[in-house]
């Protein structure tokens, strides 16, 4: 599955120098040139990176930058022309990853997007054809999202982050239900039925151990 890179610029011939130079390196790239667009498109699009301006119309990105931050891990590179040193601990402050000033090469903008992609493949879980997102939550098959509940997305995050360890129902009701959870332990095991069910051909990897609970293995 090729990576996503929202191009958030309103000067629309250096965002599309950019996106063809990463469309030739494979990503796949979509490029917002109005501020009080770009919200709504990086959650259709559901990027792996976003390339942002800060001087934009309608709305910019400062707040763009910091409303993302609020409920988003994806990296965040700030691309402007505000070269300020104030500037740019502002910019790293709401949570960009990285600030560059422009002018800069297409080659060096490229070359900060594959390392901070690289850095961030610790947040993917693959298996097979399944990834999951980490900083998303979203769970995909190819091209096809998996729809989850909350409680079933963070079942489902627990089981990865400690696959091949056996886990107590009381365990898991602790760690995705919360401490403060006063039902039975059987919830668990409802939820688990309905995450398999979800999860076709790759819930089988959810395996029961009887008088225990269960354990997630790629095997």
């Amino acid at each position: 599955m090729r990576k996503k890179v929202l191009i958030i610029e309103d000067e629309h011939n250096l965002a599309n120098i950019i996106g063809k130079s990463l469309g030739n390196e494979g990503f796949e790239i979509k490029i917002v040139t109005q501020g009080d667009l770009a919200l709504d498109e990086f959650y259709s699009f559901s990027p792996a990176l976003v390339l942002l301006d800060i001087n934009l119309p309608k709305k910019n990105g400062w707040d763009i930058c910091k409303e993302i931050r609020q409920y988003s891990k994806t990296p965040i590179i700030i691309m402007t022309a505000r070269d300020t040193e104030l500037d740019e601990i502002h910019g790293l402050e709401l949570g960009a990853d990285d600030y560059v000033t422009k002018p800069i090469s297409t080659k060096v903008i490229i070359l900060k997007i594959k390392k901070l992609l690289k850095m961030e493949d610790n947040s993917f879980f693959y298996l097979d054809k399944l990834s999951f997102d980490y900083n998303t939550f979203k769970i995909m098959v190819e091209d096809n999202e998996i729809v989850l509940s909350k409680r079933e997305t963070l079942l489902l995050e627990y089981f990865f982050r400690n696959q091949d360890i056996i886990l107590s129902r009381e365990t898991l009701l602790n760690e995705v239900w919360g401490f403060e959870f006063s039902g039975e332990e059987r919830a668990v095991d409802t939820l688990v039925t309905r995450l398999r069910k979800k999860m076709g051909v790759y819930g089988e990897h959810i395996k029961s151990i009887r008088g225990v609970g269960y354990v997630f293995s790629k095997n």
